[in-house]
């Protein structure tokens, strides 16, 4: 009895019918596609389903859609994995073209974020590396790094995201003790920062004294997609605050200034909810669901979730359809039964959803209309 039990864990074959608002998803089928995963921060969907895990300390791992795994080292210039530190986010280039063996001859280019220093001078990096299944990783070469330096090892970002118009846009922390630096224009810390491959800013910048800068008044933003020609972004707040946005270039969005969310000792952080000349979020978590990560759902496979942002979390531990009504944005959990951490979310061209969970012994399940 005792071995049926564990091979139908492994199997981890679940059907559920869930009922919510617009979102609703009737029916699905939850499989677990593979485990094992130390600590992930992030995931990659490549052709024929195959997968890049980025590690907190310094590792990506392939995984094919026959379940098997590949491990490759990063040689990071200065790798800081300290608290919130580590590899961070994963962002395919180029290259990965459709092949019947992903495993023998995926290749293509990355865009990789890190953090790199030491325990008192340490900041968000980003490097390009050339990927081969056969080789690993080669060919590193610096893009951006942030300017300032801090002595706190959380509040990273990390995030990238590919511009339809060329170039790439990567969010920053403040960096926790630094907050203040999210409103100081001269500061790194706290933005949404915009760059090319080979490390300039992007075209006509909204501040000529700050050409990097592309948004500022973040806290530790951790979701970033585009979607319809916007920009979408979501962040962590203190204890509540936790915020969707709408970005758009030179805009400024409020933390500190402007926050719904308290400090963790109960202290209020500003008297200001919302303040003149910062944009307000689409959605405010308080309390705090702690958003990870974030994809767009534009497939038919699900019917009901077709045209939403698909949006996990660590502290509320579900995944959430989020969606535009007549009376504004909303946010309703689609699938709460993994009861753990999620930390990233992708979709295939099948329609199928993949969630990455977090942790130590972390899993990746694979989510399918019946």
């Amino acid at each position: 009895m005792k071995n049926v039990k564990r091979a139908f864990v492994f199997v981890s074959l679940f059907v559920f019918s869930i009922t919510c608002c617009v979102a609703k998803v009737d029916d699905y089928i939850l499989r677990e596609h593979t485990g094992g995963l130390a600590f992930p921060k992030s995931m990659t969907l490549l052709p024929n389903n195959a997968l890049l895990i980025s590690h907190k300390e310094g590792v990506i791992t392939l995984v094919t859609g026959e379940k098997m795994q590949k491990q490759f080292s990063l040689s990071l210039p200065e790798l800081y994995s300290e608290g919130q530190g580590g590899v961070l986010d994963i962002l395919v280039i180029s290259g990965f073209n459709e092949s019947p063996s992903v495993q023998q001859s995926a290749s293509g280019q990355l865009l990789i974020s890190y953090s790199k220093g030491t325990a008192v001078d340490n900041r968000l990096a980003v490097v390009s590396a050339k990927f081969s299944a056969r080789e690993g990783i080669s060919d590193l070469k610096p893009v951006f790094e942030v300017s300032d330096g801090k002595d706190t090892p959380v509040h990273y970002g990390g995030k990238l995201l590919s511009l339809p118009e060329g170039g790439y846009l990567v969010t920053t922390g403040d960096g926790f003790d630094y907050r203040e630096q999210a409103q100081v224009i001269s500061s790194q810390l706290g933005k949404i920062v915009g760059f090319t491959l080979d490390g300039q800013p992007l075209p006509k910048p909204a501040f000529t004294e700050a050409p990097y800068v592309y948004s500022l008044g973040h806290r530790n933003p951790q979701g970033l997609v585009q979607w319809n020609g916007n920009i979408y972004q979501h962040e962590h707040g203190p204890d509540g605050g936790d915020e969707l946005n709408l970005i758009v270039n030179g805009n400024n969005y409020g933390w500190p200034v402007a926050t719904k969310g308290r400090d963790y000792s109960g202290a209020r952080i500003s008297p200001f909810t919302q303040y003149k000349g910062m944009q307000n979020p689409l959605i405010d978590w308080t309390p705090s669901i702690a958003p990870s990560s974030m994809a767009v759902y534009q497939h038919t496979a699900f019917a009901s979730l077709e045209n939403t942002l698909l949006v996990t979390s660590l502290k509320a531990q579900q995944l959430f359809a989020v969606y535009e009504t007549d009376s504004g944005w909303e946010a309703t959990p689609i699938i709460d039964q993994l009861k753990t951490r999620l930390r990233d979310v992708e979709v295939d061209e099948q329609g199928n959803i993949w969630v990455l969970t977090d942790g130590e012994e972390a899993k990746i399940f694979k989510i399918s209309a019946m």
